[in-house]
């Protein structure tokens, strides 16, 4: 059965992540399509990814085809539809509504609220007489806060495309308003990469620091893959690109080569040394440092405040505050809430 693609009705739908995609490839070959894909004059309205793997593995569908009264009501039931139905984040959730607002602000004008339905935006808009805040109206369909909602879009709008696909990934919501801040004056031609390099400090800052022992175990580990590498790379043509790649000077690589192989003896020399100690030896030792840290660990605790979850409430209070401070974007537009 060949069913027709409206890109506009594909594209309302947020794409699925690969792992989304092949756990769903791997339901549907193993036992089939349960759930019929919906569509509208034979044009789907939901299950399009459903119907390409379908096609590809020649797995057979079911339809069931659904009466909408024009083109923005099948718009309307796809939001509504993915809305209730996928494990959406914030960010998708907010996306998707910010789909509806031209059909809110079509229908408040009109006052076209009649036939109210679960997938109706009737449903979830005030009465006719009413005054209508489109935005906050948005976020409430999306579930989302009205700041959030106009941080997404503001982010949209006017940040650099690393920016806008790393919002709701790498970086938050909240993030990503900041530094769509930052980039403000920056010429166009270099916000692009401005943007890539703030994004790559940011998620440095981000990550774990190491301990001391794990700073020696990477360092060590480079140096004996490096000693070790392949003899398949020990050939005259791999010095010759080594030397017109890098400009270097024979004279000062074999200087260094024989610092390099100074060092790599009296790493030879340690392994084979700690080769005559007992690994139990080693093992009881870590393992009494740890109860002496330990140890030293609860008599400071001793004395310290306990109020341990205390402290992380006043956290996110801060986190909240900063959050607050972050989100003056009341210098945007405000929406065109009809009367």
């Amino acid at each position: 059965m060949e069913l027709q693609i409206n890109q506009k009705f594909k594209e309302l739908i947020p794409p699925l992540e690969q792992n989304e995609y092949f756990k769903l490839q791997s339901s549907l070959m193993d036992e089939g399509c349960r759930e019929a894909l919906i569509t509208w004059n034979g044009v789907i309205v939901d299950g399009h990814t459903r119907y390409e793997i379908c096609k590809n593995f020649n797995i057979p569908f079911k339809t069931v085809e659904k009466s909408f009264e024009n083109e923005d009501a099948a718009v309307e039931w796809i939001m509504f539809n993915q809305l209730a139905r996928r494990n959406l984040n914030d960010v998708q959730r907010g996306r998707i509504a910010l789909k509806l607002k031209e059909s809110i602000a079509a229908r408040a004008k009109e006052k076209q609220y009649q036939g109210t339905n679960q997938y109706s935006l009737s449903a979830d808009l005030p009465e006719a007489s009413e005054p209508i805040d489109t935005r906050k109206e948005l976020a409430k369909i999306a579930g989302i806060g009205e700041r959030t909602l106009s941080k997404i879009e503001k982010v949209d709008k006017e940040a650099p495309a690393p920016i806008r696909e790393a919002m709701g990934k790498s970086i938050s919501i909240d993030k990503a308003a900041k530094l769509n801040t930052a980039l403000k004056d920056t010429p166009e031609a270099e916000r692009d990469n401005e943007a890539k390099r703030l994004l790559a400090e940011g998620l440095a800052e981000k990550a774990e620091p190491l301990s001391d022992e794990e700073k020696m175990v990477k360092a060590l580990s480079i140096m004996i893959s490096a000693a070790t590498v392949g003899s398949g790379y020990i050939t005259e043509d791999c010095v010759d690109v080594y030397i017109k790649r890098t400009s270097a000077i024979v004279t000062d690589v074999a200087a260094n080569i024989d610092g390099e192989i100074a060092w790599l003896l009296k790493l030879k020399e340690l392994f084979l040394k700690r080769n005559t100690v007992s690994v139990d030896t080693i093992t009881d030792d870590s393992h009494n440092a740890e109860i002496a840290n330990e140890d030293a660990a609860t008599e400071d605790g001793e004395n310290d405040d306990p109020a341990t979850e205390d402290g992380a409430d006043d956290d996110s209070e801060s986190e909240d505050a900063e959050d607050s401070a972050g989100d003056d974007y009341d210098d945007d537009p405000p929406y065109d809430d009809e009367k």
